[in-house]
């Protein structure tokens, strides 16, 4: 073995966890990985120029390992930053070196803060006049807890592991979960907070996710299904975005689309041929008539234009003046009545149009038209009964009853009629008593009359 010289501070009394307070060369330490206690340490490691033998240590819930071995001189400075140490950011390991042969098994070994007595090879007092080591609580509570005050000082522990959750999936690849919580003990009195993540995570593994339809883009618009007008444009689209599998979904929605499509005009719409004339509304004096026509030729399509102009036309027609036909004629051809007879009037009054004839009692229609005709008998004796008629084409139109004894009497019947050119119309006796005569004077007359209303 080498000569080792050594250098020692003489005003010192104590070598602990103060880092290098001398140097010695060529030391014999004892050397040990992980062990749980440095009385069972017991191989050697001989130290290089410049090394000094120190022990480590590490606490793990209520576990501690000590590593023991050579150092460089300059990692034995104060580890833990015993002046000044930021309290928030201590340490759960020791780190203690010492200059003497084999002196690294009485390292790292204080009493926990629980028991609450101070470390007998350290001066409290002296080291917390020189270096504050009260203010590193980490290693304090190790070596002068009761001289520092941190006999209540509890440091954090975990509790047990809560179970696994389940995966947060239901399918294919995903976590579970178990924490746990610092609470046995909880950290109390500045002790430390437990080391360590509070959750822990594994991978599970689930059967392969179904896989749900989707969509396609939609494709370009087809063509219009007309070539004029209105018609009808398509798209499609296709659930292969990716193509339902393992019992996934079909896509929700519509393969299809559609939209109206308006093209030009199939057809614009083209005026028929006139209709024939209407029958004019009158016979004379004016009147009118109308044709009509019809957009059928060809009708319009949907989108086609109406045809221009007027549906129907209207015109004049029967513009001659209407005939005049009136007359009135009286004076009888005998006075004397007998059934069946038809009377003649001689004389005629006015005669316009001459449609009545004196000689044979007619009037005969000279044009189509509305008539009205009237008589009037007067009697100068009459047993009993009397009916004269109004003919026209010999049908009755008219008839009247005359019924008075000794008495002279006039009886009047009139009769509207619509005639047809050639139409004839007189008066006739249906039934007379025997012995029946006619009066005629300037105070009683006998007469019949006819005037064309409309023609």
């Amino acid at each position: 073995m080498k000569n080792c010289n050594k250098m020692i501070l003489s005003y010192i009394p104590i070598i602990v966890v103060l880092g290098a307070l001398g140097t010695v060369d060529c030391l014999e330490c004892y050397s040990c990985s992980g062990v749980s206690s440095v009385n069972s340490c017991i191989s050697t490691t001989q130290c290089r120029t410049g090394q000094s033998c120190y022990a480590n240590s590490f606490t793990s819930g209520q576990d501690t390992k000590f590593t023991m071995g050579c150092t460089n001189n300059d990692q034995c400075g104060i580890q833990s930053g015993i002046v000044g140490r930021d309290v928030s950011e201590r340490e759960t390991s020791c780190h203690e070196c010492c200059s003497t042969a084999r002196c690294n098994n009485q390292l790292c070994i204080h009493f926990k803060p629980t028991t609450c007595m101070d470390d007998v090879k350290v001066d409290c007092a002296y080291l917390n006049a020189m270096f504050n080591i009260c203010k590193d609580i980490q290693h304090s509570k190790n070596v002068c807890p009761k001289f520092c005050g941190l006999c209540t000082l509890v440091d954090g522990n975990w509790a047990e592991w809560s179970q696994w959750s389940g995966c947060d999936v239901t399918c294919e690849k995903g976590l579970q979960t178990r924490k746990r919580t610092c609470t046995n003990p909880p950290p109390a009195h500045n002790g430390l907070d437990c080391v360590g993540n509070k959750t822990d995570t594994k991978t599970c593994l689930l059967q392969p996710c179904p896989i749900h339809g989707g969509w396609t883009g939609w494709e370009n618009w087809g063509a219009c299904s007309v070539t004029c007008d209105v018609g009808i444009q398509r798209r499609v689209r296709n659930c292969t975005n990716p193509y339902p599998s393992r019992f996934g979904d079909h896509c929700f929605g519509d393969p299809l689309e559609d939209k109206i499509c308006v093209q030009g005009p199939c057809a614009n719409g083209g005026w028929s041929t006139w209709g024939a004339w209407t029958s004019c509304s009158v016979t004379c004096d004016g009147g009118l008539r109308s044709r009509l026509r019809k957009c059928t030729n060809p009708v319009p399509s949907l989108h086609g234009q109406y045809c221009i102009g007027e549906v129907s036309e209207v015109e004049d027609c029967n513009k001659q003046e209407c005939a005049s036909v009136v007359f009135l004629a009286h004076a009888l051809s005998t006075y004397s009545v007998s059934n069946g007879e038809r009377f003649i009037f001689t004389t005629n009054l006015v005669n316009v149009g001459g449609a009545y004839s004196n000689t044979t009692g007619y009037f005969t229609a000279p044009v189509d038209g509305s008539y009205s005709f009237s008589y009037q008998f007067c009697f100068l004796t009459l047993s009993k009964n009397m009916y004269i008629n109004i003919m026209i084409n010999n049908s009755y139109y008219s008839a009247s009853h005359f019924y008075e004894a000794n008495t002279y009497v006039c009886n009047t019947s009139k009769v509207f009629v619509y005639l047809k050119k050639g139409d004839r119309v007189w008066v006739r006796c249906s039934s007379a008593d025997s012995g029946t005569k006619m009066l005629e004077n300037e105070s009683h007359m006998n007469s019949f009359s006819g005037i064309l209303i409309r023609s």
